[in-house]
């Protein structure tokens, strides 16, 4: 991957961002689920996006263009002896200006609900978080 400047909402909004807090609240619910992904390359495909490795120590990196020149970025590390499970979401593009916090929340928690629709496909065989079902 080329470099990439990647922002979080607080970044775009500033310090208190409703946003942000609204994106951490959904991301948490969907966390568990996030566990049951066994192919990222077919999820990336799923969604649209693709596979990035950052090296930023993440077990996976998903990215997905939603608009020309806006991007999001899906960090997903898992439960560690000294971390917890975790999945960040970040922004990048020249365009990002354009949209609000709003906008940029609300698309990442549909491609997240998205990624969701493929561990309920790809795990029929097994009890999911119950996220899984609501979607």
């Amino acid at each position: 991957m080329t470099k990439t400047k990647l922002v979080s909402l607080k970044e775009i909004e500033g310090a208190i961002s409703p946003h942000q807090a609204q994106l951490d609240r959904a991301m948490k619910v969907r966390l568990p689920a996030l566990e049951f992904v066994n192919d990222v390359s077919a999820l990336a495909l799923f969604i649209g996006g693709k596979v990035e490795s950052l090296n930023l120590k993440e077990d996976w990196g998903l990215s997905k263009e939603v608009f020309p020149g806006v991007s999001i970025f899906f960090i997903y590390n898992q439960a560690g002896r000294r971390v917890p499970r975790h999945l960040r979401v970040l922004f990048s593009g020249e365009r990002l200006s354009i949209l609000s916090g709003e906008d940029l929340a609300g698309n990442a928690i549909s491609c997240v609900n998205h990624m969701l629709r493929f561990i309920r496909e790809s795990n029929k065989d097994k009890k999911l978080p119950e996220v899984c079902y609501r979607i």
